[in-house]
């Protein structure tokens, strides 16, 4: 098992990687932008349609970067969705709740019923627990919680994960 290293260390890692690569984008287009202008400066011939060929071309490129740009996009999102997936695994794998944080999670899921009597469950193997009043039910297992609140963790972890 190869250790990765610290979270700070990997959000380092991946802002120089995409710094990198728009050091990289920058340079080539410099390159083809001053290509352009040195076959511009040295052509004398006149082309009877130069305008919209250039024009044509100035689109073709324009598109050209732009679908660059959404590569890199989709590729950041896929990367951080891959990220965000290992991060909850693993998380998953290490919650052995203690008896304080259970006590809190039958307390919290009490509190939600509102009722004079509740039967408690305790699901040890997801580290929650059921709290079932007549006919109103809490689930507050970790997958019912991490459902419930997925947009806060997901949040969360995007802006660890910010570039």
């Amino acid at each position: 098992m190869q250790t990765v290293g610290s979270v700070a260390s990997i959000i380092a890692a991946i802002r120089e990687d995409c710094a990198a690569e728009v050091e990289r984008l920058d340079r080539s287009i410099a390159e083809q932008v001053e290509a352009l202008r040195k076959e511009q400066e040295t052509t004398s011939v006149a082309v009877a349609d130069r305008e919209s060929r250039l024009a044509a071309a100035r689109r073709e490129n324009q598109e050209r970067v732009a679908q660059q740009e959404w590569e890199g996009r989709r590729a950041e999102i896929e990367q951080r969705e891959a990220w965000i997936a290992r991060v909850v695994a693993k998380a998953h794998d290490a919650w052995k709740p203690s008896r304080e944080q259970l006590d809190a999670l039958i307390h919290e899921a009490t509190q939600n019923l509102g009722a004079a009597e509740s039967e408690i469950k305790v699901i040890e193997r997801d580290g929650g627990c059921v709290v079932t009043a007549g006919d109103m039910v809490f689930d507050n297992t970790l997958d019912a919680r991490s459902q419930r609140l997925e947009a806060e963790w997901r949040k969360a972890l995007s802006e660890v994960y910010r570039p």
